[in-house]
């Protein structure tokens, strides 16, 4: 197992697009430091009222589930579209080492990218703000844990991304469920009456990141319901690939 999750790590390495994908997560604490700087302005002129900037994560929140989902379709929907998975799973006994080696590799290199974005985010936007109070210091009740927590969220969102390539196969298509999955109970819980709509926006990545570090008002689960939750993000769809890449024709 250790030899195929170095030969994963070299893999995921030397692919090109995954560096771009991972360029592209830059774009978080930039988008922060806009949001934080335009409630700033808005703060110097109209006092309090205005929505807070706190930790700057949410600003984001959006955005880097889907880039770093994007990493772990990326993880293996090449070797489908150029036919090398073949040559792959021939050299490994259990389809299933391959999957979970895949599945080691980018969940720790989302988690580690994932927890340097969020420190990132979080500084970009205390630095925009000053001393005004509508940050969030880490003395701050759930701030620190916030933060911790965004690395877990990047990495279940990756594992996801994998899972769902390894049962689509195809790019285009992976992409498509993908970004319907973390992005449809938003919208739809927009159109649902109470209290549906918390329940519904609360099984987001980013909602259950926040409620596994018991951030106040943050959903309608606590910590340890957020913990299951996420876990079956990774789960279901790791047995579900486990079955595809053993019982079907690669």
């Amino acid at each position: 197992m250790i030899n195929a999750i170095a030969s994963e790590w070299v893999k995921l390495r030397s692919l090109r697009s995954a560096h771009f994908v991972l360029a592209a997560t830059l774009s978080a604490p930039a988008l922060t430091g806009f949001a934080a700087l335009s409630i700033s302005k808005h703060f110097d002129t109209n006092g309090f009222g205005g929505e807070p900037v706190g930790t700057g994560l949410g600003f984001s929140a959006d955005i880097t589930p889907v880039l770093f989902g994007m990493l772990g379709v990326l993880a293996i929907s090449g070797e489908y579209s150029t036919g090398m998975i073949r040559l792959t799973l021939t050299t490994m006994r259990r389809p299933w080492h391959l999957l979970l080696a895949k599945a080691a590799v980018v969940a720790a290199v989302a988690a580690i990218v994932g927890q340097i974005l969020a420190f990132a985010t979080y500084f970009t936007a205390q630095a925009v703000v000053g001393d005004r109070p509508i940050g969030a210091s880490f003395s701050e009740p759930a701030a620190l844990t916030e933060v911790l927590a965004a690395g877990a969220g990047s990495a279940v969102a990756a594992v996801l991304g994998l899972g769902l390539a390894t049962i689509v196969r195809s790019l285009p298509g992976t992409l498509i469920t993908l970004i319907a999955l973390l992005l449809t109970p938003t919208m739809i819980a927009r159109f649902l009456p109470a209290p549906w709509n918390d329940w519904t926006s609360s099984l987001t990545i980013p909602s259950l990141t926040r409620q596994l570090a018991d951030v106040p008002d943050s959903g309608a689960f606590g910590p340890l319901p957020a913990t299951a939750i996420l876990a079956s993000y990774v789960v279901i769809p790791l047995l579900a690939a486990t079955l595809a890449i053993t019982h079907r024709d690669a």
